[in-house]
């Protein structure tokens, strides 16, 4: 390889950088919303960003950089939540139970409830779709799946959702300034 080569490189991945960058907080709401601890999903998102710098070589320049990381970033939150030693040490670490705060109402936490319950794929969907926003054409990239397909997905994890839910869910967007951390 030559040093012209190797400048031209070195280039391209600190560009890369640059594009990835505004993405990392995106990729760390994913996270948390697929881990449920602000610690993994840090780690997560860490380890998803060095997977994507190591892999930028293989990135078509055509293609949209955000559904591509934030599939890493899912990825490597499933594979910590199969990962057997991740889970066995959660047990032994199990947090106090903390009551809601007063801003969190009976509501509020039935929906956390029947989202919690939801299979992960499904929570998935809902959280790419009404936490990150993002449309259906990005999420059926993440997904690998046509547009349609992504539309079918989330429409079946809201028809299970509010089958499990006594609330009544008639607008799935929140009103603007909810707070959605229970995602």
């Amino acid at each position: 390889m030559t040093i012209a080569a190797v400048t031209t490189r070195t280039a391209d991945r600190s560009a890369f950088l640059d594009m990835l960058m505004p993405l990392l907080p995106v990729g760390h709401r994913l996270a948390y919303a697929m881990l449920q601890n602000a610690h993994d999903a840090e780690d997560a998102v860490q380890e998803a960003a060095f997977k994507a710098w190591r892999a930028a070589d293989r990135f078509r320049g055509g293609s949209e950089l955000r559904p591509w990381f934030l599939t890493i970033v899912a990825n490597e939150c499933r594979q910590r939540r199969r990962n057997r030693w991740c889970s066995v040490s959660k047990m032994a670490d199990l947090p106090e139970i903390v009551s809601p705060g007063p801003e969190a109402d009976g509501d509020a936490a039935e929906l956390r409830s029947a989202l919690r319950r939801l299979p992960a794929s499904m929570r998935l969907t809902l959280v790419l779709r009404y936490y990150l926003d993002l449309p259906f054409e990005e999420i059926g990239r993440m997904l690998s799946c046509s547009p349609q397909a992504a539309k079918s997905r989330t429409h079946r994890a809201l028809a299970k959702l509010r089958s499990w839910s006594s609330l009544r869910l008639t607008s799935v967007r929140p009103p603007p300034g909810t707070n959605l951390s229970f995602w």
